[in-house]
């Protein structure tokens, strides 16, 4: 099976032009399954310290536009995150578009960062109940972390327990600690053993920001990335051998009862 990781712009128009390019790698490379960044069809609204309804409405809205070009891309599945609203609540949540059968929900983030540029907490709800579940789809099993949800290790190990094939962790992160990141998706591939996939924002955003780019793709067992955006370019494509996410889950840490 094939994955493919991206980083894509903040910037707008930038982003338009690296959309034509995500498309010209994926016809190129031909993936069963694609993680595209964290909210990755509008600015990153949590940069104001202050909730702006109209901000909500408009996030919400860029989202739906592009999420009708989704069958544009030559992937079988795609995970997004998206900005939803219920009730009186604003969420954060990932789904699976698979091509022929709509979109599926994953699971929606939970823990927020509250900082400059990172005002989380102040506009994004956490949904009540088991936000940490594995979806089955044909032949494997995925699960979510969203994010800051990355560094509570316990819910990579929960996920490992329940068997997870690939843990998707779409990234909103800054340049200055791409490092860090990195390790901890590696951590994540070894603590659940699976494979850990996170594709990031990148470029300047607003207040001149730099968005950290440098999405991976961690193979289970010994954490080794695959491969990594970057400078080589924007997009990695890797294919797996789901053997060793089976063997990972009969190994070191995973076999250590509670």
């Amino acid at each position: 099976m094939k994955l493919t990781v991206c980083e894509l712009s903040d910037n707008e128009q930038d982003f338009v032009n690296d959309w034509e390019q995500l498309k010209t790698h994926l016809d190129a490379h031909q993936p069963e399954l694609l993680l595209l960044p964290e909210l990755p069809f509008c600015r990153w609204i949590a940069s104001a310290e202050t909730i702006d309804n109209d901000v909500k409405i408009q996030s919400i809205e860029q989202h739906e536009q592009w999420l009708s070009r989704l069958d544009d891309l030559n992937a079988k599945y795609v995970v997004y995150t998206r900005p939803v609203i219920a009730g009186d609540k604003f969420f954060n949540t990932s789904f699976v578009y698979q091509k022929g059968a709509g979109h599926t929900k994953l699971h929606t983030k939970s823990y927020f960062p509250e900082e400059p540029h990172f005002w989380e907490e102040t506009w994004y709800d956490a949904e009540e109940g088991k936000p940490f579940e594995a979806l089955q789809l044909d032949g494997f099993k995925i699960g979510a972390m969203l994010c800051t949800e990355m560094w509570f290790t316990q819910y990579a190990r929960q996920y490992g327990k329940h068997g997870v094939d690939i843990l998707v962790c779409p990234r909103a992160t800054g340049k200055g600690s791409v490092p860090q990141w990195v390790r901890c998706g590696q951590t994540l591939a070894i603590v659940s053993g699976a494979y850990c996939l996170s594709s990031n924002k990148s470029g300047a955003g607003t207040n001149n920001f730099q968005w950290g780019g440098n999405g991976f793709i961690a193979q289970p067992m010994d954490g080794e990335l695959l491969g990594v955006t970057g400078t080589d370019g924007k997009f990695v494509t890797h294919e797996i051998n789901w053997g060793k996410s089976k063997e990972a889950k009969a190994d070191y840490p995973l076999y250590v009862k509670e």
